[in-house]
């Protein structure tokens, strides 16, 4: 009894190894451990031939009864567990490597029969390696074959035509199966005919059933609660009952009839995206193209093209550039200078083109790389669109503030100008009344000289009114090279009297350069003689004017004078119109207060920016900055 329980033992051993291989290394250990188990199947089958009595007549091998039971359990459990390709590896490798321990035997004896060979055993060389009986051996390879496939065959052929009977009873019933073909296999190759064929068959057909149930229990518990859970399990679910045999044939052509099957539907979405693509681009009205880098023609442009350009889309395929040829001269420049940022993705540039009906149309364009999974860019896309009408509506909304604007400051200047002209007009209609009232010869001369200076200073506040208006009219500004010390000088020129006369210093230090400067000469000459001309009127006698130029990166001129200075809470507001200091007030009374006012326009119009430094009594400095048009 103790023989019989070792030999269950034996049994369950092997098969929890098994399980636990296959559990944790399917190919990288379960196999190897089987392969293993096969080699020494056939080796003590073939040679040792060791047994057990537990009752007297029932003679069960362990070849036989613990080792060629585990072999078949672990193709059931690869079968269902893995598929019927790794089964059928299996089955070749252990077939392989049962052939290979026979071929190594008989390697073996025959190095011992010949006269050269010898061993240290004091056994005989039948004793050590007895003579193979090839029944024996015919049986024991066909039988080992047989049962590894009916194992298999029999367990899916019960799943398919017995769906009801129980995984567990259909487990064991395929393992009794296949042990039983095993045994009957084997001894009708290996004895029929003989006494050993009636004397050892009912044993080892009973020895093969105590074997099943023995293994049974274990084997069907892991392979209903344990392998399916694992990630590649296969099941025995839609299977053919020959799957064993078939399976890599009909894996393969069902493999072949899904990738065909994958293939055509693929090729159906692509047609049917093809023809959505097409329907799309053939109906808006943007303008649609595909370019590949470094190439130049286009691979792909839609009818919108043509619509917007006026051109074929032939052409931009033969030419990707030939879309230049039509865009306005005063444009084109900028936009051949923008082409090389398509491929960085920030290519958007409004541009006009002149179609060959000789109409002009403003186009946006707008254009991006598109890469591929190595990240580098195989494509540029390309969308135009025709904004022709909304810029002729930005320039209807842009005129119509300009007229809003005009007539907002021409309200405010007619204000501003009735309260400043109404003063002196007050003043003169006065004086002619005092002048019509007196007989005496000297206050009609200082009446007449009175009426003569509100006269001018109404004539230089007209002057002045008139030209501040024709600045906010002004728009547009020429290229031009200004000699800024010979302009300076000029001025100096005319107003040098005034300057001697109260014995003001004038130092000049002006720089020799001709700048090219987008600008209004005689525009910019009035503004500055404005600030030369402050700068004497309100330094006091005995003071210094300084004049300075410099042209670098752009222009600056600077007046700075000695003169009465701008109080703190004056200075935010010396550029209003009309805006006149008290302290100038009581220096020049006969001021218009509109020259700083056309000063500040003045700059403003030439894009530059003005900026003034001023301390009362010590005086004031004005620095103009001017953009140059020959500097980026």
């Amino acid at each position: 009894m103790s023989n019989f329980l070792l030999l269950i033992a034996d049994i369950w051993v092997l098969i929890l190894i098994l399980l636990f291989l296959h559990y944790h290394h399917p190919r990288f250990s379960f196999t190897p451990f089987i392969m293993f188990v096969a080699g020494l199947t056939v080796f003590i089958q073939s040679q040792l031939g060791v047994y057990i009595e537990p009752i007297p007549g029932l003679l069960l091998f362990l070849s036989s009864n613990v080792l060629v039971p585990v072999v078949v359990a672990s193709v059931l459990l690869l079968y269902i567990s893995n598929g019927a390709v790794q089964a059928r590896i299996l089955i070749g490798g252990i077939l392989s490597v049962g052939l290979l321990v026979l071929f190594i035997q008989l390697a073996y004896r025959q190095h011992l029969l010949l006269p050269s060979g010898g061993q240290f055993t004091q056994l005989l060389t039948s004793d050590l390696i007895p003579t193979l009986n090839l029944r024996i051996l015919a049986g024991s390879i066909i039988a080992f074959a047989a049962d590894m496939f009916v194992i298999a065959v029999f367990y899916q052929g019960a799943k398919n035509h017995f769906p009801d009977i129980p995984e567990t009873l259909t487990i064991g019933l395929a393992l009794l199966a296949s042990l039983w073909t095993d045994a009957l296999l084997f001894r009708l190759i290996a004895d029929l005919g003989t006494q050993d064929f009636i004397d050892l068959m009912p044993g080892d057909v009973l020895g093969k059933t105590i074997s099943a149930l023995i293994l049974w229990p274990v084997l069907a518990f892991y392979l209903q609660r344990v392998a399916p859970r694992l990630s590649d399990y296969v099941g025995s679910e839609n299977r053919p009952t020959l799957d064993l045999v078939t399976g890599s044939l009909g894996e393969i052509k069902q493999a072949l009839r899904h990738t065909r099957a994958a293939l055509e539907e693929s090729e159906q979405k692509r047609q049917q995206e093809a023809i959505y693509f097409n329907q799309i681009a053939n109906h808006i009205t943007e303008a649609l193209w595909l370019t590949e880098p470094e190439k130049q023609h286009a691979f792909y442009v839609n009818p919108a093209y043509e619509q917007i350009w006026g051109r074929t889309a032939a052409s931009l395929y033969a030419d990707a550039l030939s879309f230049t040829e039509a865009i306005h001269p005063d444009d084109k420049e900028r936009v051949l200078a923008n082409l090389s940022r398509q491929s960085q993705g920030n290519y958007d540039v409004e541009y006009r083109i002149m179609r060959p009906d000789g109409t002009l149309r403003w186009v946006r364009d707008r254009a991006f790389p598109i890469h591929n999974e190595t990240g580098q860019t195989y494509r540029i896309a390309g969308i135009s669109e025709d904004i022709t009408e909304r810029k002729q509506l930005e320039k209807r909304h842009l005129d119509l503030a300009i007229e809003r604007e005009r007539v907002k400051l021409l309200r405010d200047f007619i204000n501003e100008a009735s309260h400043d002209l109404k003063s002196p007009l007050t003043a003169i209609n006065l004086k002619i009344h005092r002048l019509m009232r007196t007989d005496d010869p000297e206050k009609r001369l200082a009446l007449s000289q009175e009426l003569l200076m509100l006269s001018e200073r109404i004539g230089n506040m007209v002057e002045d009114l008139l030209t501040l208006a024709r600045l906010e009219n002004k728009r547009q500004m020429t290229l031009t090279t200004l000699d800024i010390r010979a302009m300076i000088l000029l001025i100096w020129d005319s107003l040098r009297p005034l300057a001697e006369e109260k014995d003001i210093e004038v130092i000049f230090d002006l720089a020799e350069a001709r700048p090219l400067l987008e600008a209004d000469p005689d525009d910019l000459e009035r503004a500055l003689a404005n600030l030369i001309d402050n700068g004497i009127h309100y330094t006091p006698a005995g003071g210094i004017l300084k004049v300075i130029s410099r042209v670098e990166d752009e222009v600056m001129i600077q007046v700075s004078d000695t003169g009465i200075g701008i109080s703190k809470e004056d200075l935010p507001q010396i550029f209003d119109r009309f805006y006149r200091a008290a302290n100038a007030q009581r220096v020049d009374p006969g001021g218009t207060g509109l020259g700083l006012a056309i000063v500040k326009k003045v700059v403003d119009q030439h894009r530059g920016r003005v900026e003034v430094i001023s301390t009362i009594g010590l005086g004031t400095t004005f620095t103009i900055h001017l953009p140059r048009a020959d500097v980026d």
